[in-house]
């Protein structure tokens, strides 16, 4: 139980940044706009150089390069297991819902929660593989997640290859690769804004509950069915197959941690940008996290029960 205490720790502190984004929004200090374009911030810069930061701290050579592409293959094997598990749900839905609730299945909060959750609970050491994470979700969030979403069928390439996750990768990984040590007057900003990444990111998470009302929490079932699916089922049909590949253990963690995560905020952004239910997205989105506070720490535990860690 030690290890649960220990989680649920991390957890708790991340919520009482998250309780300052809610005050902050209540309050009108911060509003939609500024938590915009915070997050505009987060995405374009604080990301990218959270995952160059990620190589930069890691020891040329420390990974396996069977560990590198495990890194990248296993967080895609995480979102197709869930998209597979969300189309047997939410089928008397109308095509409005049922997108946004099958995206809040699909995508978990990687970047902003799973993030600061690696690096609080591993340690820096680990945050190499979760930064690959969030690479593939955004390959698959701008692949799948975009046609599903908008109901086209065209996926765009440059969404695919110009997206904050991916210049991470192009720039982070070869500098690993290749032993490159970045002068101090480089690597210090790319460090503290990395630096950013969790308070920004939970005061964010924070303001998205902060604009549900309590009661729609209660008068929307498939809210709840989405937190199930999201936070218990999918993370635990993807423990299996952690368990059947039996990774080195901080990809194993690192990983089962961010498939745990609740529902991305881009399902509120892509919503909103292809005209859904923002509504239902802002809901799920916030109960997801709430609820999280909880099942992460739990799953976590049982993560590290099947690992035998």
């Amino acid at each position: 139980m030690d290890a649960f205490f220990v989680v649920f720790e991390k957890v708790v502190i991340m919520v009482i940044m998250i309780a300052v984004g809610f005050i902050l929004t209540k309050i009108g200090t911060l509003t939609e706009k500024g938590a915009g374009e915070i997050t505009k911030i987060l995405l374009n810069i604080v990301t990218p150089c959270l995952i160059i930061s990620s190589f930069l701290s890691a020891e040329s050579g420390s990974v396996s390069p069977i560990s590198l592409l495990l890194a990248a293959v296993l967080p895609l094997a995480s979102m197709i297991i869930a998209a597979i598990l969300s189309f047997t749900m939410f089928r008397k839905e109308t095509a409005e819902r049922k997108r946004v609730l099958r995206f809040s299945v699909v995508f978990g909060n990687v970047g902003f929660m799973g993030m600061p959750l690696v690096t609080s609970i591993l340690g820096e050491e680990s945050v190499i593989f979760a930064s690959f994470f969030i690479v593939m979700f955004n390959i698959f969030c701008w692949t799948y997640g975009y046609t599903m979403m908008s109901g086209e069928k065209k996926i765009k390439i440059k969404s695919i290859l110009i997206n904050p996750g991916t210049i991470g990768l192009v720039i982070g990984l070869p500098l690993y690769l290749l032993n490159v040590n970045l002068p101090e007057v480089i690597n210090a900003p790319v460090e503290y804004f990395a630096d950013l990444n969790t308070p920004l990111a939970m005061v964010i998470v924070g303001s998205n509950i902060a604009k549900v009302k309590f009661k729609d929490f209660l008068t929307d079932i498939s809210v709840y069915k989405v937190a199930i699916m999201r936070l218990f089922i999918a993370p635990l049909v993807f423990f299996l197959l952690l368990f059947l590949v039996k990774p080195e253990n901080n990809l194993y963690m690192s990983t089962a941690i961010q498939a745990a995560t609740p529902a991305a905020a881009n399902c509120v952004l892509f919503a909103m940008l292809f005209k859904q239910d923002a509504k239902l997205a802002s809901k799920t989105v916030a109960a997801t996290t709430l609820f999280s506070v909880l099942t992460i720490p739990l799953m976590t535990l049982f993560a590290q029960i099947l690992a035998g860690i």
